[in-house]
């Protein structure tokens, strides 16, 4: 499902069993709809069709419904390529695509890991939770 929130933010966090990416959101409108799934590498970067390989041995592409930013500049205004150095499993988050009001977000990780993924609320935002040890 499509809708007009917007990405403002995506983020890491480390915790005692899991590792974290956040794609927060604001706006109005329903929550976009979304989904996660491991990916063989490399993966299409935007429209181009230009293959990109994405830092680890596992992609995890996540897709949503939304823009981030919109074509007028509004929402996210970060890094598209992040390569974070406050988790230990997360190797690289890479915006993949924006396009016609849908956005993609490659997270490469060291291992494929279980994962969740939740909607939260106050503020709007994925979450995606990985499970990097038992």
């Amino acid at each position: 499902a499509m809708s007009s929130m917007v990405g403002t933010d995506i983020r890491v966090g480390d915790h005692a069993c899991f590792e974290r990416v956040v794609i927060e959101l604001a706006g109005s409108g329903d929550f976009p709809g979304w989904a996660a799934e491991y990916v063989d590498g490399p993966v299409s970067l935007g429209e181009s069709d230009e293959k990109v390989e994405i830092a680890g041995d596992a992609t995890l592409l996540v897709r949503m419904g939304m823009w981030m930013p919109t074509m007028e500049g509004d929402g996210y205004s970060g890094p598209t390529d992040i390569f974070p150095t406050t988790v230990d499993h997360i190797a690289e988050l890479r915006q993949t695509e924006n396009w016609e009001g849908y956005s993609i977000w490659a997270i490469g990780l060291d291992d494929e890991y279980p994962f969740t993924v939740t909607v939260q609320h106050a503020p709007e935002r994925l979450v995606i939770d990985f499970q990097v040890s038992e």
